[in-house]
């Protein structure tokens, strides 16, 4: 009879190392969740290992609707923050403009650093660049960079952007026409490629032909950049979700052949300047100033600003600007297809500058005299922003015990917390946009301007970690719009989407559906 009174104890015992392991594996997929219930902050229960974001891990619904679910929940929405889980990381979601101020302008120094990350030691063109390194290296090379994108450079490399348009509308008008006079685009792929032929001119000094020849290099890496795969979306997924993992599954920020074709197109040019002296005034003269005057990163540790370090910041300019650009432009495409009145308003104002200036429109009639051009632009990127959120990690020096948000709120940000801000919601919040769904330039007109609660609008950030490209990104929209505007009125084809869904597995606002329209031939004249 011992044997049977055995089997059964160690039946027991197995039955209770089984429990307990249950138990642990619970309760540590659970630590968001658990956290938020300890500190009694307003929260949303996440699941384990994935917290709140097993539709975006599964890819079965855009981040961008995700975060807006999040944002509006009813267990959060009178909160001016609340907790959420990252997969297993407690990540606090900023709602208040009040808030947002303080922790992203006021007391910026503690939140100027990203907790999405790569790899610094094996994956130099992916970490040393304004998108993903962080402080105090972030701001000298952001010191570095800024006189490459003041105002007077981007005045300088004006007439290459207005080529380039005038090339976009060539490669339109060779487009066979469905009727007489009317021929019909898909926008998307044409921004890209606009936006891509920008870049290629004004950061390398090079002509990549993409509106002319589909098949151009430069086209083809930098789809691939975006392009995501099950393999790459799950690379960039770890950026955001784990990236202490990422030295460890040796992932890189951009594909590998990308990585390869940038660097040697960019290295290349660097060594035909440096041996001809020719001196174009742009990007790539900004890098081999740096190089000759050897500047460095660091501040124990002196990282010259050479090799991959070099090419990080032309590949990192490259991949940023003709995604964010692109997108704006080929929405903004899309909402004047769909108002028709607000395309004409539009083109009424380009009519006027043609007429005072003819065809050829200088930089400051850009800048300064089209101000509904301005206020159409500026509600795009409302609708639209490239990016779901700002996301920020509290740093404080080590032994600090947190961030405290007084007067606003009791609560005190532990130190490494990730911090979200939901951008794509706020900006949706008829609370800070009425009747925010509609597409009404008029909320960004001067007489308007002063509705509009600070830290309410950022889809270019907010603070001293704002995109630095931002102005010279509007200047390619500006272009591009009265270039196509000029020539042709853009209207609904049969196959203009009615309503937009957003891809599932991008971490960019990006469309499901093809951006197309017809175009008449209707030149604005004299």
């Amino acid at each position: 009879m011992i044997f049977p009174i055995v089997d059964v104890v160690q039946s027991y015992l197995w039955l209770v190392l089984l429990c307990v392991v249950l138990y642990l594996l619970w309760f540590v997929t659970t630590t968001g969740t658990r956290y938020w219930q300890c500190v009694h902050l307003p929260y949303i229960e996440g699941r384990p290992i994935v917290g709140n974001f097993l539709d975006a891990v599964l890819m079965r619904k855009s981040i961008f609707d995700l975060t807006d679910e999040l944002y509006v929940d009813e267990r959060v929405r009178d909160s001016a923050l609340f907790g959420i889980s990252k997969l297993m990381t407690p990540t606090l979601v900023l709602r208040d403009p009040e808030l947002i101020k303080q922790v992203l302008i006021k007391d910026a120094a503690f939140f100027c650093n990203r907790s999405m990350c790569t790899d610094p030691h094996g994956d130099q063109i992916g970490y040393y660049n304004l998108l993903m390194i962080r402080n105090p290296a972030w701001k000298q090379l952001r010191s570095y960079l800024t006189p490459s994108l003041s105002l007077s450079k981007i005045k300088q490399m004006y007439r290459l952007v207005d080529q380039v348009g005038a090339d976009m509308v060539a490669s339109l008008d060779a487009l066979p026409e469905v009727r007489a006079r009317v021929r019909e685009t898909e926008f998307k792929e044409l921004c890209a490629r606009f936006t891509t032929d920008v870049i290629a001119s004004t950061f390398f000094g090079m002509q990549a032909n993409c509106l002319k020849d589909e098949n151009s290099e430069f086209r083809y890496y930098g789809r691939k950049i975006f392009d995501y795969g099950p393999a790459r979306g799950l690379t960039m997924a770890s950026f955001f979700f784990a990236p202490e993992l990422v030295p460890y599954l040796r992932l890189k920020l951009f594909p590998r052949d990308t990585e390869a074709f940038l660097k040697a197109i960019i290295e290349q040019e660097i060594a035909r300047r440096e041996k001809t002296g020719e001196s174009r005034g742009d990007f790539i003269d900004s890098m081999i100033a740096l190089k000759n005057n050897n500047a460095t990163l660091g501040v124990t540790e002196k990282i010259p600003i050479k090799g991959d370090i070099l090419v990080a910041q032309a590949a990192t300019f490259y991949m940023a600007s003709f995604e964010t650009t692109s997108s704006v432009l080929s929405f903004a495409l899309y909402e004047l297809i769909r108002h028709p009145e607000i395309q004409s308003q539009l083109r009424e104002e380009i009519r006027l500058i043609i007429r005072k200036y003819g065809q050829d429109i200088p930089y400051e009639a850009y800048a300064n005299e089209m101000p509904y051009l301005g206020t159409v632009i500026s509600e795009t990127a409302r609708l639209y922003p490239v990016l779901p959120f700002i996301e920020r990690k509290c740093t404080l020096p080590e032994g600090s015990t947190g961030y405290k948000l007084e007067p606003f709120h009791d609560y005190i940000i532990p130190n490494h917390m990730p911090v979200l801000i939901p951008i794509y919601a706020i900006h949706r919040d008829p609370k800070y946009f009425p009747d925010p769904e509609r597409f009404d330039p008029e909320r960004f007109s001067k007489e308007n301007l002063d509705q509009i609660q600070p830290c309410t609008y950022m889809p270019f950030g907010v603070g001293p970690r704002t995109c630095l490209g931002s102005h010279f990104g509007t200047l390619q929209i500006k272009i591009a719009l009265v270039k196509l505007l000029a020539k042709y009125r853009i209207d609904r084809s049969a196959s203009t989407p009615e309503v937009l869904t957003y891809r599932k597995n991008a971490f960019t606002l990006n469309s499901n559906e093809g951006l197309y329209a017809e175009l008449a031939d209707d030149p604005l004249g004299m």
